[in-house]
């Protein structure tokens, strides 16, 4: 085994591979108005090219859920929540962190540098889209860096899975991956702790998680995690002093979370925020036949969260379209854009 090669493939694990067929239709009616998707791609603090998915709700709002994907994750985990989302009252963005997905990047340095990428997407969102308030939802990768830095407008956080400890996620996840003894591993990393500074450009001790801030938090966690131990998650709670509340799960660490979790969370989002509903502008609704059935927007049984190189990537797309319906959509997203007042 080579230990140089087994590291590269730590901070460097293969990307999760998707289309953008996958990222969902322009359009999508809802009960009340619609969703219009924006593909946008930005430039980071080190020169990398991200990109996201932007989902704006008509009637408009200030408000949005910015979801942060997992290691070797990418933003088909958030595009599912989009819909359900929006029934809250918010506006959604789902990026792909550098090195991740389709954003350009050498290295995860998990958190070290993933914590601009989200500094730069908000402010993305307050330029072009003129979004004043934001709630930051991240799970593992993406739960531990949405704490590393304070980000202006930030109402509240939830954080699913979240690990406090770099050198203990490190050891878990190399375990998974070789079957090799805890003190083995232990020093592995103490052997190549500088070649993997060096090359990745973090210091691994940087990535500790402490509640020192009384941001009012969701936190989620399963005890049947085997990969980022619960008492993780219900360490950051007890410390915490603020508004929070913890919701316990079912599942491993890459198992989807119901429907009702998820609507809970935005439920408790909700509460975070002033949604002023006189305040939105009414746009033309879209043709009906752009509407998507919930149990194809959301599907539960498509792997979430963090995907590890040890895990096999799902070959099936995020949201999964029979071939009557993408035919109907293709046909229909041809029309909506005469259909639609700017």
């Amino acid at each position: 085994m080579s230990i140089q090669r087994e590291w590269q493939k730590f901070v460097r694990p293969p990307r999760y591979n998707y289309s953008y067929f996958d990222l969902g239709p322009e359009y999508i009616q809802l009960h009340q108005g619609y969703l219009r998707k924006h593909e946008r791609v930005i430039t980071n603090r080190q020169n990398c090219k991200l990109e996201m998915s932007y989902f704006e709700l008509n009637p408009r709002t200030t408000n949005c859920i910015v979801y942060c994907h997992g290691y070797n994750g990418c933003r088909i985990e958030g595009v599912k929540y989009a819909s359900i989302v929006a029934q809250f009252g918010f506006n959604f963005c789902t990026f792909d962190f550098q090195a991740c997905g389709h954003s350009e990047g050498d290295f995860i340095t998990f958190g070290h540098l993933e914590k601009d990428d989200i500094t730069s997407i908000l402010q993305e969102l307050e330029m072009q889209f003129q979004q004043k308030q934001f709630i930051l939802w991240g799970r593992s990768l993406g739960a531990t860096t949405i704490q590393l830095k304070e980000q202006p407008n930030v109402k509240g956080l939830v954080l699913d899975s979240c690990f406090t400890n770099f050198n203990k996620l490190a050891i878990s996840i190399i375990q998974k991956q070789t079957r090799l003894p805890k003190f083995i591993i232990k020093a592995i990393i103490f052997l190549t702790k500088g070649t993997i500074e060096e090359e990745a450009g973090f210091q691994l001790n940087d990535i500790q998680v402490q509640c020192n801030s009384n941001m009012p938090t969701l936190y989620i966690c399963s005890d049947k995690d085997s990969l980022i131990k619960a008492k993780n998650s219900l360490k950051l709670y007890k410390q915490h002093k603020g508004i929070k509340k913890l919701i316990k799960v079912e599942g491993e660490h890459n198992d989807s979370r119901p429907l009702e979790i998820i609507q809970q969370i935005c439920s408790w989002c909700k509460d975070r925020v002033q949604i002023q509903q006189n305040n939105y502008v009414q746009y033309n609704s879209v043709p009906q036949v752009a509407r998507l059935p919930l149990e194809l927007i959301y599907d539960s049984n498509i792997q979430s969260g963090m995907q590890t190189s040890y895990n096999r990537i799902p070959k099936n797309p995020a949201i999964k379209l029979k071939n009557q319906i993408s035919i109907q959509l293709r046909t229909s997203c041809r029309n909506l854009h005469s259909a639609v007042q700017y």
